[in-house]
């Protein structure tokens, strides 16, 4: 128990929570701006009702309003909104922790909602674990108008912003490290285990690389699609990197390595495959 305490809440700099509260809170309003928007949000609201089988996390959210609830376009941009408005606040440090309680949950519902039609991916609910994580932790310790006002009332001599720690800025980090971890334990059992060792031919990604070469206009993934042997190469570097990213997360200098070859990974998907994880 002793060591656990100490893994998890051992003091860090506010400094790099802070940052990453910037960060994500930065990137879900873009995603708001666009995949969010109130134009795909009249969408789903024009769509069939009986296409919307609502998620769990869902109808607890609106179980207050009757299950299942179907709320109007109206509602939807008033909580669009309300999200847009709220992240603001968050970005800005202001009221750090309601704002990011209340940016956190507007999302939670707003993806819900979309959710609920069937189209389930992985990249968005990511995003719901580490606002949610960033609403309960000091985020807006530092780089915040909250952290100016409260070096204010300090009496005697502020602490300079690098050296700033608390015992709670490292929990909401190591979180989202270990779900990363987690993510990419779950695509090494999908591609081998689920998959019957067929993913690790090279011909799989060969196949997909000239399915969605056409399907997106891709001139890279229809080029590297011509060449099995780099393809098979690349497989194997994927299945290699996911399998052992969690020493990044034990051997914290490996990172030097694995978060560009990350970075590398998922740009190189993005320009062949049009698969955005920029969550």
């Amino acid at each position: 128990m002793a060591w656990w305490q100490r893994y998890w809440f051992r003091p860090a700099p506010l400094l790099d929570l802070a940052v990453v509260r910037i960060a994500a809170v930065a990137l879900q309003l873009v995603m708001l701006a666009t995949a969010t928007s109130p134009e795909v949000l009249r969408t789903y609201a024009d769509l069939p009702r009986e296409l919307f089988q609502p998620l769990e996390m869902y109808r607890i959210l609106t179980w207050p309003l009757g299950s299942p609830y179907f709320p109007s376009f109206e509602v939807l941009q008033g909580a669009w909104y309300v999200a847009v408005l709220s992240g603001l606040f968050a970005l800005l440090g202001l009221a750090t922790s309601v704002s990011l309680a209340i940016f956190a949950l507007v999302n939670v519902f707003l993806q819900a909602f979309l959710y609920s039609f069937g189209d389930l991916h992985h990249r968005e609910a990511v995003m719901m674990i580490a606002l949610g994580a960033l609403a309960i932790s000091p985020a807006g310790g530092a780089l915040s108008i909250d952290s100016l006002w409260r070096r204010r009332a300090e009496d005697g001599r502020p602490i300079p912003l690098g050296e700033r720690q608390s015992h709670f800025a490292l929990w909401p980090l190591l979180l989202v490290q270990w779900i990363f971890v987690l993510m990419y334990l779950s695509a090494v059992i999908s591609k081998t285990i689920n998959g019957g060792g067929e993913w690790d031919n090279g011909f799989t990604l060969q196949y997909y690389l000239i399915q969605d070469g056409i399907r997106w206009d891709s001139p890279l993934a229809l080029w590297l699609a011509q060449h099995h042997g780099p393809i098979l190469l690349m497989q194997w570097s994927v299945l290699l990197f996911q399998a052992s990213f969690v020493l990044a997360v034990l051997f914290p200098r490996l990172r030097w390595i694995y978060v560009p070859m990350g970075l590398a990974l998922h740009i190189g998907i993005y320009l062949t495959l049009e698969a955005p994880f920029f969550q």
